[in-house]
């Protein structure tokens, strides 16, 4: 299933990024277009656009505005939100959402099958440095990534195939965790990357 999400190079949020189609959404987001979204002549595919965007990446460009409630736009294809995820013990401010495949067992909120998404407002880097300590704990091995621009560091757990992913958008901090029967690193980071402030 991982193959599914395309391939792309991730090196932060520039013109040299080429973006994976909203997998499952039914569209291909058009560069240039007011949201980055899916346009009506737009058809779903598996493969990744064949040509460079002239300008970065639009799911990156958020704006100065605050950060609202994000959605993980680009996902396994038939994955879709499968709930809430309760504040994790001692982050009573992190609220969360859980994608999978339908008919997707919530609880548990992580691990094959499920993408998990903790978001905490004001920005605080205390939950994903929680996460790596945990990472640390199961013999995970860090990943220097880029995400919209934002160095920071993919955790891969080869016992359990966890992967943990942490980065700060505006005035909030994002945590993504998903598993490696589902995601490439490279995968995650294109997920990432397509957190968007909407309700789609």
């Amino acid at each position: 299933m991982a193959a599914l999400l395309g391939a792309a190079l991730l090196v932060g949020c520039t013109a040299t990024n080429v973006p994976s189609p909203p997998v499952g959404a039914g569209a291909t987001p058009t560069p240039g277009s007011p949201s980055g979204g899916p346009t009506a002549a737009s058809t779903e595919t598996d493969l990744p656009m064949s040509a460079v965007p002239a300008t970065p990446i639009p799911y990156c460009d958020k704006g100065d505005g605050a950060a609202a409630a994000g959605v993980v736009e680009i996902r396994p294809a038939g994955w879709f939100d499968q709930g809430d995820i309760p504040a994790p013990d001692g982050f009573p401010t992190v609220r969360g959402r859980v994608y999978g495949p339908e008919g997707t067992a919530v609880p548990p909120h992580e691990g094959p099958g499920h993408l998990a998404l903790y978001e905490m407002t004001p920005a605080s880097d205390a939950y994903f440095t929680s996460r790596i300590g945990l990472a640390r704990a199961a013999a995970a091995e860090p990943t220097p990534v880029t995400v919209c621009g934002q160095p920071t560091q993919v955790w891969t757990t080869p016992s359990t195939g966890e992967l943990v992913l942490g980065w700060t958008d505006r005035d909030k901090s994002e945590v993504l965790v998903g598993n490696t029967a589902d995601f490439t690193i490279e995968q995650l980071v294109n997920s990432a990357e397509s957190v968007s402030d909407c309700c789609g």
